[in-house]
């Protein structure tokens, strides 16, 4: 039988297919922004003059020098002087683009000519439902694989609401304007730039000389200059920056969260976002084909014409160390069974002969307690524990102060954990406090371990699997561990900001830094919490070295899983203080977003990868499938896995892959490695002050 061949949506450039290239550079004064300077004047150029203008590598690109750039630039001097202020001048550069710049130059630069082409084939998938319709929108983005520049062609889909803006806001009329907008996001009609409306701007009476002086498309001028003067005018926040918008010019994108205000069916709009591998990869080769036909691109990297770039799911057998020492494979689907047989790794010796004592927090019935605590106690017998009512307090309302008094009553009984049957709540704003929050508020911050079950998921088996694992993590057991320690490695440590956007301004207001820290067989050995305000994505020096105490990993091999980028003088700090412990630091950066997806092809027919299936770009970069969705028809999103020498990126990858597999709050694996996984949770909780009073601890709180 033929080997299975994974194939991605990233494809090779044929250079020789590139127009001559002239480069610009950017003289820059003071504190201005290269980066928003030079997108914001490629989009000018390309405006004013035609042809190919694109912002790369701190370097304007183009197939259509102008000498009359610094025309333009006047003109922005006026129109925006305080984004331009800082641009002295434009000056030709002899600079030769790299392959990265060759890579952005295609994917930002030439396939802008195909664009309304690529959206005729996509509009053709797009489909209704009720009050809104799901549209599949492309990107493209360059890359440099095995040293010459490629680019990828990614499908998403998302929910665009029947009524655009106008439309919507006419029909709320009744409703506190600010109250039904604020907090939406929007799409433009006739261009690509997507965000948040943050606020309202006035109405198109007092704005419409303004706005037709910033706008350089003719749509655009046309449909400023023939609304009516009393529309409304909006800014949109979109990455940093914030833009001003006539309504009529903007499309309503839906998420998770307003679909129930917006009255769309979840699981109808659920499954129609969602594209099969065979669907999404046949968009993909009609879009790829226009390509081809120019001469930009060659075939799609695969395993079977590029098979030193890839590695399988094969290569990858993950084995974990039960109860005894004995050993079974990992599989999410036998691992209760494999900890009734086995027992867990490592009990927690304060649980005296394995009696977990359990206090109920009961907002729904007695029955319902009752049952659970039934179907709980023959869940964890088999596994060697023995749960011990100590106490159950009632209460028909969730309010803080009801709950604050059925937790002292309980925690006079000292329990091992504490557990809270709700109601189901659903709210629309994420900000809301309900049950959860007051509950894990009143737990977490007296270093009481908590679970939280609602009403629907009392009766759901898979639920109650994942509940019996959590209870086991959250009263200091350690159920698995890796079979085999990782041999590259003594500790793996996962940082990471807890840091919640502003939402006006650029940046972010930031809370704290966490560490999580691993023997290197995955075995949980402490979390550290530091606890003043920090401000900007930037991790301090002196925050990193309380976070790596020399008495901890004076002389050891770490390796570190970053939630994202190092950000700053965050690695340099890292590898100056491992040089001063005697120690070896290893940096590995775990993106989760923006990487193209990768396929299986197996007897003819297009599937989705498996966990362990891997794209390697260089040495120290590659895209890697980490956990299936749990949706059969969803394809996974791969991670964006990054180290530096002289780590390579097999090691990076296989820490990541195996720390997905030690997760003690679900029976699937997640997506991210247990270093980092929850971070965001984390950041949400501790946002809003629910945090342990012990900032160092070896609770794992979170799960």
């Amino acid at each position: 039988m033929a080997q299975p061949v994974v194939f991605t949506e990233v494809f090779p450039i044929d250079v020789a297919s590139l127009p001559k290239l002239s480069t610009y550079k950017l003289i820059i004064s003071g504190n201005g922004d290269i980066t928003t300077i030079g997108g914001k004047l490629s989009y000018r150029l390309r405006a004013k003059f035609g042809g190919r203008w694109v912002w790369t590598s701190n370097h304007l690109l183009t197939d259509s020098p102008n000498s009359e750039i610094m025309s333009v630039v006047q003109e922005l001097w006026k129109e925006q002087p305080e984004i331009f202020k800082y641009l002295q001048g434009v000056q030709p550069d002899n600079w030769t683009p790299t392959p990265q710049a060759q890579a952005d130059f295609v994917a930002r630069g030439l396939v802008a000519d195909l664009h309304k082409n690529i959206q005729s084939i996509l509009a053709q998938n797009a489909e209704d439902i009720g009050n809104a319709r799901v549209e599949r929108i492309y990107t493209t983005r360059g890359w440099v694989v095995d040293s010459n520049p490629a680019i990828s062609i990614s499908i998403t889909s998302r929910l665009i609401y029947k009524q655009d803006l106008k439309e919507y806001i006419t029909s709320n009329k009744q409703r506190d304007l600010k109250e039904a907008i604020n907090g939406l996001w929007v799409a433009e009609k006739s261009g690509t730039l997507k965000g948040e409306i943050v606020d309202l701007a006035g109405v198109l009476k007092d704005e419409r000389n303004q706005l037709l002086h910033l706008t350089q498309r003719e749509e655009m001028q046309d449909l400023i200059s023939s609304a009516p003067d009393d529309e409304l005018v909006v800014w949109v926040l979109a990455g940093r920056n914030e833009y001003k918008y006539i309504a009529s010019a903007l499309r309503i994108i839906l998420r998770t969260e307003d679909l129930k205000r917006f009255r769309i069916n979840p699981k109808q709009a659920l499954n129609t976002l969602q594209i099969e591998p065979k669907n999404r990869a046949q968009l993909i080769k009609s879009i790829s084909d226009l390509l081809k036909e120019k001469g930009y691109v060659n075939n799609a990297y695969n395993s079977s014409s590029h098979s030193k770039l890839f590695s399988t799911s094969q290569e990858f057998s993950p084995m974990l160390r039960f109860g005894n020492g004995q050993i079974r494979k990992f599989d999410g689907k036998t691992l209760l069974n494999d900890l009734r047989f086995c027992g867990v790794f490592n009990k927690n010796v304060n649980l005296t002969n394995g009696n977990v004592q359990v206090g109920i927090v009961n907002a729904l019935t007695k029955d319902a307690s009752a049952n659970f605590i039934t179907e709980l106690q023959a869940q964890l017998a088999p596994i060697g524990f023995r749960v011990n009512l100590i106490g159950e307090q009632f209460t028909k309302n969730v309010s803080r102060s009801n709950l604050e008094q059925a937790i002292n009553i309980l925690e006079a009984n000292s329990p091992d954990i504490l557990l809270g049957l709700f109601p189901d709540e659903y709210s629309d704003d994420e900000e809301d406090w309900g049950s959860y929050h007051h509950f894990k508020s009143l737990t977490v911050g007296r270093g009481i371990s908590s679970q939280v079950i609602n009403r629907g998921t009392l009766t759901k088996k898979y639920a109650l699997g994942n509940i019996v694992l959590g209870i086991l993590g959250k009263t200091g057991n350690i159920p698995f561990v890796l079979a085999e320690p990782l041999p590259y490695a003594d500790l793996v440590v996962g940082i990471d900001i807890a840091r919640e956007r502003k939402k006006r301004l650029a940046g972010s207001i930031n809370a704290t830094a966490i560490a999580r820290i691993y023997f290197n067989n995955g075995d949980f050995l402490r979390y550290v919490i530091h606890d003043a305000p920090l401000e900007g994505e930037t991790i301090p020096e002196n925050v990193l070295q309380a976070l790596f105490p020399a008495n901890e990993f004076g002389g050891k091999r770490v390796v570190i899983h970053r939630d994202g980028y190092f950000r700053g003088q965050e690695s340099d700090s890292l590898k100056s203080w491992a040089k001063h412990l005697g120690a070896e630091f290893h940096l590995v950066e775990v993106i989760k977003s923006g990487a193209p997806r990768l396929y299986k092809t197996e007897s003819k027919q297009i599937q989705r990868p498996d966990k362990g299936d891997v794209f390697k770009l260089s040495p120290t970069e590659a895209f890697v499938v980490s956990s299936p969705p749990p949706f059969s028809g969803a394809t996974p999103l791969p991670l964006r896995i990054r180290t530096q020498k002289p780590f390579d990126i097999d090691r990076a990858v296989h820490s990541v892959l195996s720390l997905t597999i030690l997760h003690y709050g679900s029976l699937l694996p997640p997506r991210l490695p247990v270093t980092i996984h929850y971070s965001d949770r984390i950041a949400y909780l501790a946002l809003r002050g629910i945090k342990p009073k012990n900032l160092d601890g070896f609770i794992p709180f979170w799960l």
